[in-house]
């Protein structure tokens, strides 16, 4: 570890390819010691085992913090050494600086990691691999999810030092690295549905889990960024360094929920709890209290990076220059962690830790102090800052003074609606969450939006639904406006889930953002009718009609209520019916594209494929309730039971010990034939369980029909009773109808998406 980290310390001050590729021999050295078995060392005595499959051996190495830390390192070392040369529009200074952050944030990881001792001796033996990861997708999901955080990383160093030094050119590279980024996000999530639906005993791909939401916001960032060279007028260059950035800083976001042990959703863990005994009920007060655990300092590196972010393009907002010392930030903390330990910072004032985040945008503040400024302006943030005395959320406080600050800091601050945007869904979001009270959301928006209130009456623009020109600009402005709206819906819910998933608020209010990205799709093919274009805006409200009128007929569990008094089919048909009106404009679209081989004709597939994966989603997830009773059966043996439109027939007990297996210690599995509604045999299954010496893994097995997937999951709980002779066993059932469009509609989005990156050298073909 030394000598790694003394490497990277000496490309972050003078970049060198020749070392660079040195910085990734901890990673190597982990792996090949968990593929050997390498027992003496701590990790592998602990998550690794000579009984294991040579990949699960290998896939062991980022079973705890020390692995996954490591592998971004060699991910992050891989990526500078790729683009060790100049890249589109950079000069010699801006080139250095891209470089050096790239290899100073490896640094950092590297020092995080030292701290936690990957290679200490081994003091005992552990329970082994989570029987989770014990599946050939956990191979390879991890590793590809972290290479997409890389490259988000990668983006954001794009965006710093452009903003610095020089920003020519400054859209052309980060194109040139967002199409790599979001291919393999879309590969690395995907995967891990494909994992959740094979593996996992709820039947389904996606349950907003903490986990999956995380990862899904950077590439919603990476979208947007993408999208912003076709909307509109120009794109000002602290705009995509600022989208840039926040792809970093969400996926900082990202990896903090995962790591922050304890901090969101239902695995808080009982180390997070105030001086009272229970938990604190905001996510940067909780985060506080993790920084009394050992990988307290990796949680600060990832907080303090992605305030640090907010800061930078602030203060470069601001107009003043700062002191580039504020970029050692990250490494210099994780040093004091090396000679202090992983809580050195236990008790360490959050104000205080916030401020020196912002160090960049305070400095530049100071120093702007002397230069005048409308300061009647500098109301909007005050009264985010004293809303946050009122709710005491620190994070919801720094995302509303990004916003307001953003705002306040354009040139012509009347035409930055969407900075003013952004914080009334921000505000909205958080109502709907249930985060903050009503009252306090509504002073919230009114101050966003009060600038317009305020103003002076000037020239009135005309604007009417009717011209070609306003609809175009609605068709292309959607995919930035709606998805960036949409991020900020998410990650607002995701903030406020640190008890409870909340599905239900996912779904309900995401529905109206999605419809709208569905519609845009439908104005675009419609492009040259403008009475047409007309016509579907204004008829627009009679989806909503037709979802309360008609949504509970799409069956299954479309009935159940969701949110409020809304049905799980209502609100899938508010995203279902726009959906299938943009399934033969992508179509029209392609086919007008055709022979042209250009990114449009290649972009329409990824719209062709997320429309697809949209209806999937609504059919087997949105409309699908998980947590019914409805979907559980008994069977009794040699007798046909109808569920639904089928028959289940429990046929016998299947047994293996574990020689016979390739992981486990012994296998139970009950033999059912499945007919449909005439009596005709459809397919024989087997859903068990493995056991692994006390716990358990579910072995779901599927019908695979032309409309899609019939689930049928074993309750591992009645194991004892059917190795004694019961003739019982129960088993959940979920029918998916639609799967199939999600599969492949994200396989069309993969290889479209690599049709558009692979050929092109120039990012503007």
């Amino acid at each position: 570890m030394p000598f790694a980290v003394t490497i990277a310390a000496w490309v972050t001050y003078r970049p060198d390819a020749r070392l660079t590729w040195l910085m990734a021999l901890p990673f190597f050295a982990l792996a090949t010691m968990f593929t050997l078995n390498f027992d003496s060392i701590h990790l592998v005595a602990w998550y690794g085992g000579e009984e294991l499959p040579l990949r699960y051996r290998f896939a062991a190495t980022w079973a705890a913090r020390e692995g996954p830390i490591l592998l971004w390192v060699a991910w992050m070392a891989l990526l500078s050494t790729i683009w060790r040369n100049p890249l589109s529009g950079e000069n010699e200074e801006t080139h250095l600086l891209r470089l050096r952050l790239m290899n100073g944030f490896a640094l950092s990881l590297l020092l995080v990691a030292w701290i936690l001792e990957p290679f200490k001796s081994s003091t005992g033996v552990g329970p082994g691999l989570n029987e989770l990861l014990q599946t050939d997708l956990m191979v390879i999901h991890p590793p590809l999810i972290f290479l997409a955080y890389s490259l988000c990383l990668t983006l954001t160093s794009i965006g710093i030092s452009s903003l610095l030094t020089n920003s020519k050119g400054i859209k052309e590279r980060l194109i040139h690295v967002a199409r790599p980024s979001f291919f393999f996000a879309t590969l690395g999530i995907g995967l891990g549905g494909l994992w959740a639906y094979l593996i996992l005993d709820w039947g389904g791909y996606w349950a907003w889990d903490p986990v999956e939401t995380g990862s899904l916001l950077p590439w919603i960032c990476i979208v947007v960024l993408l999208h912003l060279r076709t909307r509109p007028g120009k794109t000002p260059d602290h705009i995509w360094a600022g989208i840039a950035m926040a792809s970093g800083a969400l996926a900082l976001f990202a990896t903090m929920v995962t790591r922050a042990g304890g901090v969101w959703a239902v695995s808080v863990h009982t180390f997070v709890i105030n001086s009272a005994g229970s938990p604190p009920t905001d996510v940067f007060g909780r985060m506080m209290v993790v920084l009394s655990d050992i990988s307290g300092i990796e949680v600060v590196v990832y907080l303090l990076g992605l305030i640090q972010l907010m800061g930078i393009f602030l203060a470069t907002r601001l107009g003043t220059k700062f002191s580039q010392w504020w970029l050692f930030l990250l490494p210099f903390t994780a040093v004091i962690g090396v000679i202090g330990g992983g809580d050195v910072l236990d008790g360490f004032s959050p104000t205080l830790l916030v401020l020196v985040g912002l160090g960049p945008f305070v400095e530049s503040g100071i120093r702007s102090l002397s230069d005048g400024h409308d300061w009647k302006w500098f109301a909007i943030p005050a009264v985010m800052v004293g809303l946050r005395f009122i709710h005491g959320m620190v994070l919801f406080e720094l995302l509303s003074l990004l916003f307001a600050f953003g705002l306040i800091f354009e040139k012509d601050r009347l035409k930055a609606w969407g900075w003013a945007s952004c914080g009334v869904i921000l505000f909205l979001a958080a109502s709907w969450s249930g985060m903050l009270d009503i009252w306090i959301c509504a002073v919230g928006m009114a101050t966003f939006i009060s600038p317009w209130f305020i103003a002076e009456e000037g020239e009135s623009s005309r604007f009417s639904f009717k011209e070609r020109k306003f609809q175009q600009r609605i068709a292309l402005w959607t995919p930035v406006v709606a998805v960036g709206l949409y991020l900020i819906l998410t990650l607002v819910i995701l903030i406020s889930s640190i008890d409870s998933i909340q599905f239900a608020a996912h779904e309900l209010y995401g529905a109206p953002f999605i419809a709208a990205v569905m519609l845009a799709f439908v104005m675009w093919s419609l492009r040259d009718k403008p009475q047409r274009v007309f016509y579907l805006l204004v008829s627009t409200p009679l989806i909503l009609l037709f979802a309360w009128q008609f949504g509970n007929g799409l069956g299954y569990d479309s009935s159940d209520i969701l949110g409020a008094s809304l049905s799980r089919g209502q609100i899938g048909m508010v995203v279902l019916l726009p959906a299938l009106l943009a399934l033969p404009a992508t179509v029209s679209l392609i086919r007008e594209n055709s022979g042209k081989r250009k990114i449009t004709f290649f972009a329409h597939f990824i719209h062709l494929g997320l429309v697809l994966l949209v209806i999937g989603h609504v059919m087997s997830t949105t409309i699908i309730d998980r947590g019914t009773y409805s979907h559980s059966v008994t069977l009794i043996q040699d007798e046909k039971v109808e569920w639904g439109d089928y028959q289940f027939e429990f046929v016998e007990v299947v047994t293996q010990s574990g020689d016979d297996l390739e992981v486990g210690d012994g296998y139970l599995g009950a033999v059912i034939k499945v007919y449909d509604g005439d009596g005709e045999l459809i397919e024989t299954v087997e859903p068990g369980v493995i056991r692994f010496d006390s716990r358990s893994r579910s072995e779901v097995d599927r019908v695979s029909m032309w409309h899609g997937d019939l689930v049928l999951i074993m309750d591992g709980t009645q194991a004892r009773s059917l190795m004694e002779g019961s003739d019982l066993v129960r088993i959940m059932v979920y029918d998916l109808p639609g799967i199939h469009l999600v599969w492949g509609g994200w396989s069309l989005m993969l290889l479209a998406s690599l049709a558009i990156w692979i050929p092109r050298r120039d990012p503007t073909d």
